[in-house]
């Protein structure tokens, strides 16, 4: 098959790609400042379909697998070298500046799934959206769009290589027929794009099979506007409507910009891609206009001008740059002003500059690299994810040696885990067991001792609560192994277990929370015998923030006890009294947890040189007892008024312990006492360990 299309380069094209990148930059800098920017990668999702079609169509080989290995030679050589080089440098930044963490987990898995076109996978199979803090806070997020693109270039070569034989043959009827299927394989995409957006909503984003139709929309463009031996510059359009070309190029341009804009503007990520994808996907269809367009109307002559060529060139390692550029200074310094901003931006178009011109230009288009035969050009091509996936994971398991964070370096204080991580405490008599079981949508987490030494006891414990509940576990454990007290933790995320904010049944409470609830009470009540203690261990107090960002609550105590919220807290103590009855009937032993000191910014990223001056670090990990002391006095009080119900009520208060003096800090000794700014550290179960054993082993 000989060629008989000769594809021509398109500034405007490149213009187009500027706006596209420059609006993602601009909506990940400020979500405010351009609410719909996220919808630059969906125009870049139509140009790529564009472009890859016209050149494919452009191939020279005759069989297929030329046509295939020149295809996939060259697009290796466009995209690996700069991702591969952004990947390492991303996960060096990462290995030394940011702890693990619940907001840095999926960083890791989305690493090494990007190396192979398959970080989508990952975010499509996890509950987080794109626009979730998890996702802001992960350096390998963009690179979604690109496993998007890559398993796109599995299907468009096989597409394109029908169409194109057929269309050279003159065969109308088979490359109408491939037109045909590429357009149903569209069609069929949309569709699920449309469904998935309100039932499955991460896959609706991320899913190549949800974001097929931009790409292939894109593809169809191209190769419905080309015709047999004529080149791209010309058009299948009837004289009539030739003669009107001017004009009508001139009203595609102002409609497309029209649409794109609105997309920029006003694109809502609770209907997204459906529907406000279309805009874009609309508005970069007629902006391109076609294989006969140019930039021969004013909106296309602007986006052919040469600053826009010039960041349209660059705009693939713009895209790789800028975002782990500021997901390491949100996690570091901070990206909350104007100069921390331009920072971002000089280092982004300066690393992104250095890529453009060593790395992509010399491996894109290089004589000796093209000279080679292609099997050996894919080969060399491929390795370099290869290798880049041993560097990473070397890095990712060996962090705490190349760490410059000390919650890595410290981790054995730091981190929660389901058991005592310090080997010599206590006597432990008992080995403990530990399984899992499914509850009503959370967990029970139970510890079993087994093959104890000497005399142990029968009592049991149950753990009722969220989080801060599981946040015990090394001394759940740690007290199953010294005296066979068997423990179960049930926990559910964001569901306390009476938190007297609010009676247990209003609505805005977790979802599923009160089923959870409830089948947690009526599990105790079937398990437990009398005298067996029942420890109801959540928050209770109101949070300054979260590991991701501040709740700005300069006020705490008027936000906890502003008149509306008194009333509820009055409903609330009346309707714990129904939930503890039937403990009361059955003589189980209720311990609440006192409420333990709260910070205003999460220790952990607050806990070096490198991160202090974070806006996020608020309190200087650091607050007063007194004013903490007021914020939690009604809570304990409302304690004391059910254990003057119930005489089987008590309250177990480590605050003492965690704070001693008059101000309260996150660090004891130099050591972490709290992770983020409510949760107990392993370090702070070994402190308050010995009163909390002594207490529950007073009550068997």
């Amino acid at each position: 098959m000989r060629s008989v299309i000769q594809p021509t380069y398109r500034p405007d094209i490149d213009g187009l790609r500027a706006i596209a990148v420059l609006s993602v930059m601009i909506y990940h800098l400020s979500n405010a400042a351009l609410p719909g920017g996220y919808v630059g990668v969906d125009i870049f999702f139509v140009i790529s379909g564009f472009v890859v079609a016209s050149s494919l169509a452009g191939s020279q080989v005759n069989s297929f697998s030329s046509f295939l290995s020149e295809f996939y030679a060259r697009r290796l050589a466009r995209i690996l070298p700069a991702l591969v080089a952004v990947l390492i440098f991303s996960a060096v930044m990462a290995t030394l500046f940011i702890p693990s963490a619940w907001l840095s987990e999926l960083s890791d898995r989305t690493a090494k799934f990007a190396f192979f076109g398959l970080s989508n996978w990952v975010m499509q199979t996890n509950t987080d959206t794109y626009f979730a803090p998890r996702a802001e806070f992960n350096p390998y997020t963009h690179t979604w769009s690109l496993g998007v693109e890559e398993q796109y270039y599995v299907l468009a070569p096989l597409f394109v290589y029908f169409w194109l034989r057929a269309f050279r043959r003159g065969q109308t009827a088979r490359a109408r027929l491939t037109l045909a299927i590429l357009a149903l394989s569209m069609v069929g995409s949309l569709c699920a794009s449309i469904w998935a957006s309100t039932s499955q909503p991460t896959a609706a984003f991320y899913s190549i099979l949800c974001r097929l139709w931009e790409l292939a929309s894109g593809a169809l463009l191209f190769l419905l506007t080309c015709r047999r031996n004529a080149s791209v510059t010309e058009n299948i359009a009837p004289s009539w409507l030739m003669q009107r070309q001017p004009m009508i190029r001139s009203f595609t341009a102002w409609l497309g910009l029209i649409c794109m804009v609105t997309g920029l503007v006003y694109a809502d990520p609770s209907k997204f891609p459906w529907p406000w994808a279309l805009f874009p996907v609309i508005g970069a269809l007629l902006l391109i206009g076609g294989a006969a367009f140019g930039p021969a109307d004013a909106i296309r002559r602007a986006l052919a001008a040469p600053f826009m060529v010039w960041i349209g060139k660059r705009a693939y390692s713009l895209y790789l740059w800028h975002w782990p550029v500021l997901v390491i200074m949100r996690w570091t310094i901070g990206l909350n002003n104007s100069w921390r901003i331009a920072v971002a931006m000089a280092i982004t178009f300066a690393l992104a500059t250095l890529s453009y011109q060593f790395i992509e230009k010399p491996l894109r288009h290089n004589d000796w690299i093209e000279g080679r035969a292609r099997w050996l050009r894919i080969t060399g091509f491929v390795l370099m994810p290869a290798i880049g996936f041993i560097v990473v994971t070397h890095l990712f398991d060996n962090r705490v040696h190349y760490s410059l964070s000390s919650v890595v370096r410290s981790s054995i204080d730091w981190y929660v885990g389901a058991q005592m991580p310090y080997p010599n405490l206590g006597d432990r008599r008992c080995e403990v067991s530990i399984e899992w079981h499914d509850i009503a949508g959370g967990t029970e987490r139970r510890y079993v001792p087994n093959k104890c030494q000497g005399k142990t006891t029968s009592t049991k414990i149950f753990v009722l609560g969220d989080s801060h509940a599981g946040m015990l576990a090394p001394m759940f454990d740690q007290i199953a192994a010294e005296e066979g007290v068997q423990v179960g933790v049930f926990s559910y995320p964001g569901c306390s277990f009476i938190d007297f904010s609010v009676p247990m049944a209003v609505p805005h409470r977790s979802a599923g929370c009160l089923e959870f609830t409830s089948a947690i009470a009526q599990q105790t009540i079937k398990s437990a015998s009398p005298g067996d203690i029942v420890l109801l261990s959540s928050l209770r107090m109101q949070r300054y923030g979260d590991q991701w960002a501040s709740y700005n609550r300069p006020n705490m105590y008027e936000f906890m006890y502003n008149p509306q919220a008194i009333l509820l807290r009055l409903a609330a103590v009346d309707d714990a009294k129904k939930w503890l009855q039937p403990f009361a009937d059955h003589q189980l032993n209720v311990v609440f947890t006192g409420p333990t000191p709260v910070f205003q910014a999460p220790a952990f990223r607050c806990s070096d040189r490198f991160n202090s001056i974070n806006p996020i670090c608020i309190g200087n990990n650091q607050q007063n007892r007194s004013e903490l002391e007021k914020l939690r006095q009604p809570i304990i009080a409302n304690m004391k008024t059910l254990g003057q119900t119930f005489s089987n009520v008590t309250v177990w208060d480590a605050f003492p312990l965690l704070c001693p003096g008059a101000i309260c800090f996150t660090r004891m000794e130099g050591r972490p006492l709290f992770f983020d700014g409510d949760h107990l550290t392993a370090y702070g179960n070994l402190l308050i360990y010995p009163e909390f054993k002594k207490a529950m082993m007073a009550l068997k």
